[in-house]
């Protein structure tokens, strides 16, 4: 039996967009022709496919867990319905799959597999943030979340300045929301005057917020960050 295909789908990383309104119509028919999902959270996955015309009721539609702590001897588990010849969609919370995402793992077992594995057009809030920075895109690294510890963290933070001044690679990372003034203020604290900060908050929302200036900048203007999602992006 030939075996399904693994979709990649992207979702909207802010709350005024629809899931029909982030894919492709190409893309859009192939999603609501899918029966078994794979999703970081199913609850949210099933809120962003009720907005499309989906071809079997949703109680009849397959959702399957997998998050931070699902075990590696899980994963094979989640990918039965290509091996029964039906195609798979994989869903993150928000934004693209297997891009700060714990779908890599998947796609990963399913590469391994043979599976043909079909990345969908859609948004990412990282590659957003870094397409209106600014900042170097031939050369980025994206590390997520830094270490909790404040002394750690710090750092890291003047480590990846570091980087930045040698080899003029853009450094991306994150914070929770509710950390987003402390991040700031310690990047201000930590990194030279004359190194380029850029502060993209709620992508594609609203209140989009992605703005480029200097540490010495960022000091003069006092910036207050809202408790909503945010990078960080550093470079010299």
């Amino acid at each position: 039996m030939k075996t399904g295909k693994l979709y990649l789908i992207p979702v909207p990383i802010s709350e005024n967009h629809k899931l029909s309104d982030t894919l492709l119509k190409k893309d859009l028919e192939v999603v609501e022709n899918l029966e078994n999902f794979v999703s970081e959270t199913p609850k949210i996955a099933r809120a962003f496919l009720k907005d499309l015309s989906l071809n079997k009721e949703m109680q009849e539609i397959n959702i399957s867990e997998l998050n931070k702590n699902t075990k590696n001897d899980e994963l094979e588990s989640l990918l039965e319905p290509l091996f029964q010849g039906k195609d798979l969609g994989l869903i993150s919370d928000a934004g693209a799959p297997s891009i700060a995402d714990p779908g890599h793992r998947l796609v990963r077992i399913a590469q391994a597999k043979g599976i043909e594995c079909i990345p969908l057009v859609g948004p990412s809030s990282i590659f957003l943030a870094l397409m209106a920075s600014g900042l170097n895109g031939q050369s980025f690294a994206f590390y997520g979340y830094l270490p909790k510890e404040r002394g750690r963290k710090r750092k890291k933070i003047k480590t990846l300045e570091r980087i930045a001044q040698n080899t003029k690679q853009t450094q991306i990372f994150m914070e929770t929301p509710y950390k987003n003034q402390n991040m700031l203020e310690d990047i201000l604290d930590v990194c030279e005057e004359e190194a380029l900060l850029c502060i993209a908050q709620q992508v594609m929302g609203g209140d989009e917020y992605i703005v480029t200036k200097s540490i010495k900048e960022w000091k003069r203007e006092k910036k207050v960050l809202e408790k909503d999602p945010c990078l960080f992006l550093i470079n010299i």
